[in-house]
Order: C-alpha cells, then structure tokens, then sequence
C-alpha cells in the first residue's frame, strides 16, 4: 500500500503544474539557452573578375545642331561643343556625311571635312568634359528650290579609337 501511496503522489506532483494557473520555473543550463545565428565566414579565398568593356558617352548627341555661316562667296564653316566621357584614353575625331537632299539638281556640295578643334584627347572620367566640333565646306555651289535658313545638308559622325596599344 505504500508504494501505492508514493506512486500517487508522484504522479500528482507531476500533473499539477497542468492544473494549476501560476508561473512555470524551468532550468535552463547555458549551453541551450536559445541563441541568434551570425554569419560566419568559412572560405574567404574566391577571386572575383570583371570583364570591363569600354564605354563612351556624349549627351544629347542626337539633338545638336551645327549652323554654317557663309565666310565667302563659296565657303561655309560651324562649330558646336559637346560633352563627352568615356572609361578609356581615347582620340576624338569627326566625319561629315552630305547628302542632297533638298538641294537643286545644279547644285555642287564641295569638299567638306569635319574635326575635333581643341584637345582631341580624353582621359577616363566619371564627368563629362567638353569638346569641340566643326565642319568646313569649300567650293560650295548650292543652289536650293525654297530658300530657307535651316536646310539639313548632312550629319557630322563622331570618331572614336583607344589610344592603348592591344
């Protein structure tokens, strides 16, 4: 009958925590206290490589104009700055491209040349810098079918070419 006894109050010391509303004391030792994970490093040796393009800019390229003034009789010549940058050394250059349109079947469009006035050079650079383009025309005979101040006669192209050795 003892052991009886002894079984039952084991068993009631084991469910009345159930039954009873209060706080709950546990022991907890410090090797399993709950803890917040960090990152840790295990191998801190990848190498990382870029392939690096070369890349140039130059803003509002499309939306620039050069304006001919006529200097004589049959030579015309203009100028505009743009901005440019680029992440390589390079050299700057520029090509006219006439073309007729609008012009009179008589007319000459002469020898045009186009070039970079000023430094024609440019370093690397996260801002842009300015520089300078013209065109000439000489021995110009033109003749057009509506007179008018601003006939598109032709697109300058800007040249550019790394001036690293490969």
């Amino acid at each position: 009958m003892l052991k009886k006894s002894i079984i039952g109050l084991l068993l009631l010391a084991i469910a009345m925590p159930a039954f009873a509303g209060g706080d709950v004391e546990k022991k907890v030792e410090a090797n399993t206290w709950p803890v917040v994970y960090k990152w840790l490093e295990v191998c801190d040796g990848i190498k990382v490589y870029m392939n690096v393009g070369y890349y140039v800019k130059i803003e509002q390229c499309k939306e620039k104009k050069i304006k001919l003034e006529q200097k004589s009789v049959h030579e015309y010549e203009g100028c505009v700055n743009f901005k440019i940058m680029s992440n390589f050394e390079l050299e700057l250059g520029a090509r006219m491209h006439p073309n007729a349109n609008g012009l009179a079947i008589q007319s000459n469009l002469g020898k045009w040349s186009a070039w970079i006035d000023g430094d024609n050079f440019l370093t690397p650079s996260t801002s842009y810098k300015t520089r300078k383009v013209c065109v000439k025309v000489k021995d110009a005979n033109i003749g057009v079918k509506d007179p008018t101040k601003e006939l598109h006669v032709g697109n300058v192209h800007i040249l550019v070419v790394p001036t690293a050795t490969p």
